[in-house]
């Protein structure tokens, strides 16, 4: 039975994962810091472990502690991940800390600890649940697309560094998913009364569309597992969502960015 770790696991596309991972008979780790609603995921071959990405100095533990019950790691499917909106000028250096903590640092950090097992046996999954947002920047969440976009560079690195092995790595590039992300957020943004943006602010958490069912990731991110030859990238969402990652390179930068602006100015800008 291969195993399999899930990193931000106690929920939404994590925890859909667990689910469809475990289901599909694979032995599935799950990582979170919400150890109680780890314990509550009801599925067998699978074991809740309290984890906080941000807490390097813990890894060795946690892999240990896995390591004892599964002597090898087959994948490790990176989707802890965190986002707080903030124009430039809003957003604090602190949260732009916090989210590439989260979403870039301790992903990598986590993943160096994995490797060097995952190339003992040559043969291995790493799949990072990146975003849209990693392949197109958006104006009141740059600090999460920076994060993202870095994590896309360095996956494509990591991907050609291990060509010549069995161990494959896979970029998971959802749109917006139905999950709890951004409830996280409202406090905070709250808090920006003052910002030329407060009008911008509420429609983006308000207004966000529903997104797809986090299990459709989920069968994704199964496929990047299960799969002999899995594509490097796996692009998720709406049409219109898919159809923008795909052209946006071929986009005017002026045409883009005017485009995207005005719905943060107004007609009058």
């Amino acid at each position: 039975m291969k195993t399999v770790i899930v990193t931000g696991a106690s929920s939404g596309i994590g925890k859909a994962a667990v689910i469809r991972l475990a289901g599909s008979g694979y032995r599935v780790f799950g990582l979170a810091r919400n150890y109680d609603a780890l314990k509550s995921i009801n599925a067998e071959n699978y074991t809740p472990v309290e984890f906080d990405i941000t807490k390097p100095e813990r890894f060795d533990a946690v892999l240990e502690s896995i390591l004892a019950s599964s002597d090898r790691i087959y994948g490790l499917v990176n989707n802890a991940g965190y986002v707080e909106p903030g124009a430039v000028e809003d957003i604090s250096m602190e949260s732009i800390r916090i989210q590439f903590e989260t979403n870039f640092f301790g992903l990598v950090g986590l993943t160096k600890k994995v490797l060097p097992y995952m190339l003992k046996q040559n043969q291995g999954r790493i799949v990072n649940v990146s975003s849209i947002a990693g392949l197109i920047s958006l104006p009141l969440v740059g600090a999460y697309c920076a994060s993202k976009h870095a994590l896309e560079a360095i996956s494509d690195a990591l991907r050609m560094e291990l060509w010549n092995t069995n161990i494959k790595v896979v970029n998971i590039n959802p749109g917006v998913v139905d999950t709890s992300i951004h409830s996280l957020t409202e406090s905070k943004v709250s808090m920006i009364k003052d910002s030329r943006f407060a009008d911008a602010y509420r429609r983006y958490l308000h207004d966000v569309p529903k997104g797809l069912p986090a299990s459709v990731v989920a069968d994704y991110i199964f496929e990047a597992i299960a799969s002999s030859d899995p594509k490097p990238r796996y692009i998720i969402g709406s049409g219109r969502e898919r159809l923008g990652a795909r052209l946006r390179p071929f986009i005017p930068d002026r045409m883009f960015f005017a485009e995207i602006a005005k719905r943060i100015h107004g007609q009058s800008n």
